[in-house]
């Protein structure tokens, strides 16, 4: 019994050093890593690259390595700069033979994130109702707020009661439309600060996806269908200015799809490869003529070029790696195993262990040796079951399971 107690306690300690050992030396070796910014730029048919150099200058350069001015980027990015070539009076009157009219040009430019915290953070499952024909020209806030689970119910936000009328209203419609519940996921934009509403997209028990919102205070069920080909992992609402998608999919295989406003919802992938939606960010910005997708990944970041008309790859793409990260080497080498509790891509805090079998595993071998014909030889001699757990600890976690190997090799010490 004492035998399993000492072990025990061996184990525990391991793990606690296995997670403030190496949380200790993370924040003393990582680097932050800053990739450029990256625009394609219509006129010279290839990507322009801005990046600040350690001195805080700006630099200029295209990936055949030209060099530029700052205004001459901003004439050679109109799409994106063009409310600076309209103060200087520099706007092109044409582009790629198409008329430039600023109006047009500022409703077809927009941006889309996604990071792998929109699909691992809790929020707070409470919702707005906007009326989506309200006919003003801003938002108004409800009276009330809606839950979406095993049914819909609105709750009156200064008496705390439910509106019964209005629950059973849109009860009805989801049952009407075949929504199976409980819901799995809502999504919808809850700010009241947009130019219009959409309402919300929500995924019932089956995996489809409907499109819930009130029009002149009645409620409107549609299924999209985009479940019905597709593993749905995430949906962003994205009210553009023109009215043209309802905002962007993203699959549990890791594809990435537009769904366009209409009453077909039809689906269009972007000509990218799938992403790992657990590790991978996304950053889209579109404009008149171009849908620019960077997707980052832990080592690099990849810079493709879409037709804004077909999401078809108009260029090759192009990547920037990115440069070495201190804690990855460091890690390599000391931690063959270590522990987590939390993550840049989740805001839950869930135990996670990493495995970088490799020279650190070599390491962590000497190690063991070491101590095995130094401090910890005459107590591995009297308990061989002391000595398999030590061994085992230290091959497998490093210096945290040495260190702890070493605490209780003094405990035993003082006490004999």
């Amino acid at each position: 019994m004492k035998q399993l107690y000492t072990i025990t306690l061996l184990l525990v300690t391991t793990l606690v050093l296995s997670w403030a050992l190496p949380a200790i030396v993370r924040i003393a070796t990582t680097t932050a890593t800053h990739y450029p910014f990256v625009y394609y730029s219509v006129l010279l048919q290839r990507f322009l690259i801005r990046e600040t150099s350690p001195d805080n200058k700006l630099t200029h350069i295209d990936t055949e390595g030209n060099r530029y001015t700052r205004e001459a980027f901003d004439s050679l990015t109109p799409l994106l700069s063009y409310r600076q070539l309209m103060l200087t009076n520099s706007l092109p009157d044409t582009l790629l033979g198409v008329p430039v009219d600023p109006q047009e040009l500022r409703a077809k430019t927009f941006m889309w994130r996604y990071n792998p915290r929109n699909i691992h953070t809790p929020a707070l499952p409470l919702y707005f109702m906007y009326e989506s024909e309200s006919g003003r020209a801003n938002l108004e806030a409800p009276e009330d707020v809606f839950r979406l689970k095993k049914r819909i119910t609105f709750i009156d936000k200064l008496t705390n009661t439910e509106n019964t009328a209005k629950s059973d209203s849109f009860q009805s419609a989801l049952e009407a439309a075949h929504f199976t519940f409980p819901a799995q996921q809502v999504w919808g934009n809850l700010s009241a600060k947009k130019a219009y509403d959409v309402g919300y997209f929500t995924l019932d028990s089956r995996g489809r996806l409907f499109h819930l919102k009130m029009t002149k205070g009645a409620p409107s069920v549609h299924d999209t269908h985009a479940g019905d080909s597709l593993e749905i992992a995430y949906f962003n609402v994205l009210e553009v200015a023109d009215h043209s998608i309802y905002g962007f999919l993203v699959a549990r295989n890791g594809a990435i799809y537009t769904l366009a406003a209409g009453d077909n919802y039809p689906l269009t992938r972007l000509d990218i490869p799938p992403i790992n939606i657990d590790e991978h960010s996304v950053m889209l910005m579109g404009n008149l003529f171009y849908r620019m997708v960077n997707v980052t990944t832990p080592d690099s970041v990849t810079c493709y070029v879409l037709d804004a008309a077909t999401l078809r790859q108009h260029d090759r793409p192009h990547v920037i790696h990115a440069s070495p990260n201190r804690w990855n080497t460091v890690a390599r080498w000391l931690f063959p195993i270590y522990l987590s509790f939390s993550s840049r891509h989740s805001d839950y805090l869930q135990p996670v262990f990493h495995v970088r079998f490799g020279w650190s595993l070599f390491i962590s071998h000497l190690t063991f040796f070491a101590y095995l014909f130094t401090a910890g030889r005459k107590g591995a001699k009297r308990n061989p079951l002391l000595r398999l757990v030590n061994a085992s600890i230290i091959i497998l976690f490093g210096i945290p399971g040495l260190l702890a190997s070493l605490l209780f090799l003094f405990e035993l010490r003082a006490k004999n």
